[in-house]
């Protein structure tokens, strides 16, 4: 793995590495090693080295909704009101301490943002977007896409992907 330039080049060493713990989190140090053909030690360096560089970002568990009680998933499209740059910054840091938004993108095009909201119910929801509106993050439309059913989710990022750049 060579670093340059905020970039990291990743070896087909690193790739397996990341192959693997995308698909198996809790697999041990030792086990990794073996399925990707290293030495634990040399291994260990080389998941060392992918946490450092940022590239692994953490480990978690997932749960599943429909075990954990009644969940609905709303997709949001937040427009901002003004295209300043300090409003953008100041909406960005303010979502990140909502506990209810579960994901934001920054994306192109008729819309702004695009959330992954979660919420007890369709109130809660609607009550949640209430108090986000009175917040002043200069919120001037939102479209809500309630999710019905999940199709695909959590895939791990192909390695084909990370091979190319």
């Amino acid at each position: 793995m060579k670093l340059q330039q905020n970039t990291v080049r990743l070896d087909p060493w690193d790739l397996r590495i990341l192959s693997e713990i995308q698909a198996n989190g809790r697999i041990s140090k030792s086990e990794l090693a073996n399925r990707v053909h290293l030495s634990a030690s040399a291994c260990s360096e080389r998941l060392r080295t992918l946490q450092s560089a940022g590239i692994i970002e953490g480990f978690y568990a997932r749960l599943s909704p429909a075990l954990t009680g009644s969940v609905i998933f709303v997709m949001v499209e937040v427009v901002l009101d003004r295209h300043h740059l300090q409003d953008q910054r100041h909406f960005e840091t303010a979502i990140q301490d909502v506990p209810e938004v579960l994901d934001c993108w920054a994306i192109g095009g008729r819309v702004d943002y695009l959330m992954r909201v979660a919420a007890p119910s369709m109130v809660a929801y609607q009550d949640f977007m209430d108090r986000l509106l009175q917040t002043g993050l200069r919120i001037d439309q939102y479209y809500s896409l309630v999710v019905t059913k999940s199709v695909k989710a959590n895939s791990p990022i192909p390695v084909s992907a990370l091979a190319e750049q």
